[in-house]
C-alpha cells in the first residue's frame, strides 16, 4: 500500500466550498425546505 504524504494531497478550499453550501442552503430556505412543521406529540 503507497503512503501518502501531507505534500501529495490536493488542497482543498474549505473556505469556497463552505460558501456554496451556504449559498445553496439560503436558496433553500427562501424555497420554503427545510422548515421545521413537522408536529411532535409527546404524551
Amino acid at each position: 500500500m503507497s503512503k501518502t504524504t501531507d505534500d501529495n494531497k490536493r488542497p482543498k478550499d474549505n473556505q469556497a466550498r463552505n460558501a456554496e453550501k451556504n449559498i445553496a442552503y439560503q436558496e433553500n430556505l427562501a424555497a420554503g425546505k427545510h422548515s421545521y412543521s413537522k408536529k411532535t406529540d409527546h404524551k
